[in-house]
């Protein structure tokens, strides 16, 4: 509704020909042509049906407005994010600061005293899970082992337990900043149901409690999501069809490409 059919002016979209034809109060055949529209003028049109469907909402009052509409004023409103953005925020409050007089905080200056500045830690310990269960193809897994190498990346030092599961997890390995090893060459497992309880129960039976666990799945769960009570969970979700899906805890953030 806010970004269809609006035609900009000036060959992005822009329609010269006839749309159509009308007739006048005589029957007459009148020509009638689409509107053109600047980038601003669309722009302002677009808040002003948004500005629109908030008063509208708030004159209805809370229990008034239909779920779905709801939903539309939320999206609308929050400010959105990425999924590399989430996952980004998530690792980072992991990670544990300390202070230091190698950056010295402002605040004190004016008083004369010369207090501490934060040291942000660049090591990250964390606990990633794949779903291979037979829904996930090649390319998806090719996806999700090639994200984990760009979390690798981002920080200088890291500790990340891995491993893939379907009805069983299989495979874990340990990578580490200094182990010199190549994630790429981590051998992907699995291909059978889907059961997300057995990472739970794998971490409960080998005393696993993760600052944060990642899971990169296609959300196709059999039947429990899993723990929500155990540790810090982000789920990052693969090719699902339903965009809205969200996990039952913990975060929820769709994959995309261009992300």
């Amino acid at each position: 509704m806010l970004d269809e059919h609006l035609d900009p002016e000036s060959g992005e979209g822009e329609a010269d020909g006839d749309a159509g034809e009308e007739k006048d109060s005589k029957g007459n055949a009148v020509s009638k042509k689409k509107p053109k529209y600047s980038k601003e003028e669309v722009k302002k049109i677009k808040d002003e049906i948004k500005e629109s469907m908030i008063n509208s909402a708030q004159s209805a009052g809370a229990g008034n407005v239909p779920a779905g509409v709801q939903r539309m004023i939320k999206e609308l409103t929050e400010p959105k994010m990425n999924w590399r953005q989430i996952l980004r925020q998530q690792i980072q409050s992991t990670i544990k600061d300390d202070y230091t007089f190698a950056r010295p905080s402002r605040k004190g200056w004016q008083s004369g005293a010369i207090l501490p500045g934060m040291n942000f830690a660049e090591t990250i310990d964390l606990c990633i899970c794949l779903d291979m269960s037979g829904s996930i193809g090649d390319a998806q897994g090719r996806d999700f082992l090639s994200e984990v190498k760009g979390i690798m990346e981002e920080y200088k030092d890291y500790k990340i337990k891995l491993w893939c599961f379907d009805t069983a997890v299989y495979n874990e390995d340990d990578f580490s900043a200094d182990d010199g090893r190549d994630l790429l060459d981590y051998e992907i497992m699995g291909g059978g149901g889907t059961d997300f309880m057995v990472n739970w129960e794998y971490m409960k039976e080998n005393d696993i409690t993760p600052k944060k666990f990642i899971m990169f799945t296609d959300g196709y769960a059999w039947d429990s999501w899993g723990d929500p009570d155990y540790c810090d969970t982000v789920f990052i979700i693969h090719s699902n069809r339903d965009k809205g899906l969200q996990a039952p805890f913990g975060v929820t953030a769709h994959y995309e490409e261009a992300a």
